[in-house]
């Protein structure tokens, strides 16, 4: 009997080189009707809706391939959008508010059907049914090649320039000298949608106001503030907390979530969202009883154990002794109120977004186009625009490209049509 030998796996080398001999087989016309600079979210979304009304969309996006950082999303799983899209989660939120419109949930939703998408809602959170990051990669590869969109990856953008009738959009090779990377080159178009997160190195050269860049939705560097718990002792301990985020006494921000201790501050999806607010000598106060009544907290330690409301080591860490009351409920009562002085953003190379970019006041919010430079446009995190976790800033990704996408096109047509 034969016997069967595995396939060797190839290495990562093997693979970059095989991504850019992929990428460097995609012929960029010279010229076509609009041009996305950046093949993410809200770039893949741009030219998906662009195609499909007729124009002809090239994606340029300097990764080895379209659509990778989707994979990251979610954990894995890309919580894509989320049933309650308020504008108050998002900055600049009456700016996002026009861009989106009234039907901003519908028009996602309607976008993924069509594209073969199916979905599942766990405490409003949308997934896609099959839990899988890739599921959404896929079929929004799968359309857009279907609606004939030339997909360059590879390609970085070195600049955006008006030329005659249009733009010029030049690029070079994302891995220049590498073995199978693309040449340098550039397209002519009648619009260009800037999707490419920040946009600052473009905008430089164009003249448009941008607003700092900077991580958000990450971990906080804390201080415990007289609150009895040593964060080194908690170390890796969750807790689920009603959070509130303080500056000068008053109540900025409070969300119910997990909090993940660090023995430097505070993580969790929580605490991320509250770094969206925060600033360094603002306060994070933290009920891990989540507002339980004197009577509950009194019955749970009576037992002479704090355990059966808090994490056994944040029990022991705020001085619950085994067996006595008195210090079980005294930890209690400490657990409702435990004070952090915030000092710093902490881990921003793990950030889930980045804040800043163009500057949402030179563009109109109904087609996201420029106010000074007809024929650009700008969506995603191209834009300042950052919200909380939850779906919340893949749904802008989304509902912005669809709106950059179809008044790019529009454009572009119209002017083919004189």
């Amino acid at each position: 009997m034969a016997t069967r030998t595995r396939a060797k796996k190839p290495s990562r080398a093997e693979l970059r080189e095989r991504a850019l001999a992929a990428a460097s087989a995609v012929g960029v016309p010279a010229a076509c009707d609009v041009v996305v600079v950046g093949g993410g979210a809200s770039g893949l979304a741009a030219a998906i809706v662009a195609a499909e009304a007729g124009a002809r969309a090239c994606v340029l996006e300097q990764d080895l391939k379209c659509g990778r950082k989707i994979l990251a999303t979610g954990n894995g799983r890309c919580n894509f959008a989320n049933e309650d899209l308020n504008p108050a989660r998002y900055r600049n939120g009456a700016f996002v508010a026009k861009a989106a419109g009234t039907r901003w949930l519908e028009e996602i939703l309607g976008f993924f059907g069509a594209s073969g998408l199916a979905w599942a809602s766990e405490e409003g959170r949308l997934y896609p049914l099959s839990r899988q990051a890739a599921s959404v990669r896929s079929v929004l590869l799968a359309r857009a090649r279907h609606a004939g969109v030339t997909l360059a990856p590879a390609r970085k953008v070195t600049s955006v320039a008006p030329a005659a009738g249009g733009w010029k959009v030049s690029f070079s090779p994302a891995a220049p000298g590498e073995k199978g990377a693309p040449q340098a080159g550039g397209v002519t178009a009648r619009a260009v949608v800037v999707a490419a997160g920040g946009g600052s190195a473009l905008a430089r050269g164009l003249g448009l106001s941008t607003v700092a860049e900077g991580p958000v939705l990450c971990a906080l560097a804390c201080e415990p503030e007289n609150n009895g718990l040593e964060l080194a002792l908690v170390d890796g301990r969750r807790a689920h907390a009603h959070a509130r985020l303080l500056r000068g006494g008053r109540e900025l921000w409070a969300e119910d979530g997990e909090v993940l201790f660090r023995p430097w501050g505070l993580s969790g999806i929580c605490v991320f969202d509250l770094s969206r607010r925060a600033e360094a000598g603002d306060v994070i106060s933290l009920d891990l009883t989540c507002g339980m009544a004197d009577a509950r907290l009194e019955a749970a330690a009576a037992t002479g154990t704090a355990d059966g409301v808090l994490d056994p080591q944040v029990a022991a860490a705020l001085g619950a002794a085994d067996g006595n009351p008195a210090s079980a409920l005294a930890a209690l009562r400490q657990a409702r109120s435990l004070r952090f002085l915030v000092t710093d953003r902490a881990e921003t190379e793990r950030a889930q977004v980045t804040r800043g970019g163009l500057d949402v006041t030179g563009f109109f919010p109904e087609t996201l186009g420029c106010a000074t430079l007809p024929g650009l446009f700008a969506c995603g995190e191209a834009l300042d625009v950052d919200a909380d976790c939850g779906g919340f800033n893949l749904a802008w990704a989304w509902r912005s490209g669809q709106v950059a996408g179809a008044s790019a096109a529009a454009l572009a047509l119209s002017q083919n049509r004189k």
